[in-house]
């Protein structure tokens, strides 16, 4: 079998994998290890081989609620979110100004109303001008979690992002 330019069909899956393992389509030398080029169509080496790619290139996330708050130092979010997958997310950041104050979140698992347990904790993280810092935790589907914020320093402006994995 010879594969030619004549052949306007993309290669996918199964015969791309084979077609790569035979020797059967000529490529030039990729840029990084990680880019082929078959044919016409980029395709991550990885996968036309059929390995799993690293799972931050896997991760797709679908954000399910998004709140700030004015500047405060500790601030408990009363709102539940129901995580729709095994992995939850919350994306948080702040804004110090220059004065060195630091962030931590805590997740917490709500049993009932006013009942809940720690899920999660992250480091403290600097504040920084808002650059954007991430607990992640294996969560379990359709349980209720809520965000809790603390500072060490002044009061400044929290914004979140709670989010599920596709």
């Amino acid at each position: 079998m010879r594969i030619t330019h004549a052949i306007k069909v993309p290669l996918t899956g199964l015969a791309c994998a084979a077609a790569l393992t035979l020797g059967l389509v000529a490529f030039p030398a990729p840029a990084s290890a990680a880019q082929a080029t078959v044919g016409a169509h980029s395709v991550d080496a990885a996968a036309a081989v059929g390995l799993r790619a690293p799972a931050q290139a896997l991760g797709r996330w679908i954000t399910i609620g998004h709140d700030s708050h004015t500047p405060t130092k500790f601030w408990s979010v009363s709102r539940k979110y129901k995580s729709k997958s095994k992995t939850l997310q919350v994306v948080f950041r702040c804004w110090d100004g220059g004065d060195k104050t630091k962030i931590a979140a805590d997740l917490r698992r709500v049993i009932t109303g006013d009942v809940d347990w720690p899920a999660g904790h992250s480091s403290w993280f600097s504040c920084g001008n808002g650059r954007k810092h991430y607990l992640k935790i294996k969560a379990k589907k359709g349980t209720n979690y809520r965000p809790v914020f603390s500072l060490k320093g002044r009061k400044h402006t929290i914004e979140y992002w709670m989010q599920n994995e596709l």
